[in-house]
């Protein structure tokens, strides 16, 4: 009786290459298709972060004309906007509509009577120039958007209506329309309408 000598060698199957061009184009669509989807989930947090940070620009611009803008320094830092308005007067205007509001506060005594707060749009911002204590400051604050966000952030509308019958400003109404560059020729929007009275 003859005995077969069992080798490891003798046993094993080759990989023909056929198989190996098969399993390397498996890998290179698996790799494309990871590639694709990692594309895919940064553009869309990249719109994401973009469109967050819009809304939060807006309604950070909303509110500093609505609760006010800080002037002033130290101890001496009042809040100048629509709530604690002495006066409101549109500026800019067509009848009822406007582009721009002038903000009076209460502490315009007769020292400092010109002191004001003015929110207006200006060359695609809006901005405050501000009067305190009888000195008028430098030059305007960029409200939104931010000076460094300019080339981002467009703002297709920002209108104050006169909301209240009495001749007086009393509620207006702020209406803000901007939206940011997520690509090219790719936008994301946001709309805000509120209305806002002095107390």
């Amino acid at each position: 009786m003859k005995k077969h000598k069992s080798s490891i060698l003798a046993r094993q199957n080759g990989v023909t290459l056929i198989e190996l061009i098969v399993v390397m184009a498996i890998s290179v669509l698996l790799l494309l298709i990871s590639g694709l989807g990692i594309g895919t989930f940064f553009r869309t947090y990249k719109e994401l972060t973009a469109w967050t940070k819009l809304q939060q620009d807006a309604l950070n611009c909303l509110n500093l004309i609505k609760n006010g803008v800080p002037v002033g320094t130290g101890t001496d830092t009042e809040y100048i906007g629509v709530t604690n308005a002495m006066t409101l007067e549109l500026t800019n205007t067509t009848t009822n509509v406007s582009t721009g509001l002038k903000v009076i506060p209460p502490s315009a005594s007769d020292i400092y009577k010109f002191d004001n707060a003015h929110f207006y749009l200006y060359n695609g911002a809006v901005r405050c120039t501000y009067v305190h204590h009888g000195v008028q400051v430098a030059s305007p604050i960029y409200i939104f958007p931010k000076e460094e966000d300019l080339d981002d952030i467009i703002i297709d509308k920002f209108l104050f209506t006169k909301v209240n019958p009495e001749p007086n400003v009393y509620v207006v109404q702020v209406e803000l329309n901007a939206r940011i560059k997520t690509g090219a020729d790719r936008y994301e929007m946001v709309k805000f309408k509120t209305k806002m009275a002095k107390k």
